[in-house]
């Protein structure tokens, strides 16, 4: 998202997902030094609370765990972020 100033986003994002579609989401703001904490479980397999949740904080970076080191469950939300 973007300020009034025309300035990006300074939210920086890290996502986690297990094998049950429960996803994890931390935005922590650059600017104000806050932390936003998000769980929930992924009820659609385009994984649509995920993309909302990203156009809503719209990171300047985000953070997941390697694929090779990722549980099974993983999958969707590397697939999701690399495909932004």
């Amino acid at each position: 998202m973007e300020d009034d100033g025309g300035e990006r986003s300074s939210f920086v994002a890290g996502l986690i997902e297990n094998r049950a579609k429960e996803v994890g989401m931390a935005a922590f703001d650059l600017r104000s030094a806050s932390l936003h904490l998000s769980q929930y479980i992924e009820t659609s397999s385009s994984y649509q609370n995920t993309k909302t949740l990203l156009r809503f904080y719209d990171p300047c970076v985000i953070i997941v765990p390697p694929n090779k080191l990722a549980a099974d469950g993983m999958v969707g939300v590397s697939e999701l972020v690399d495909r932004c």
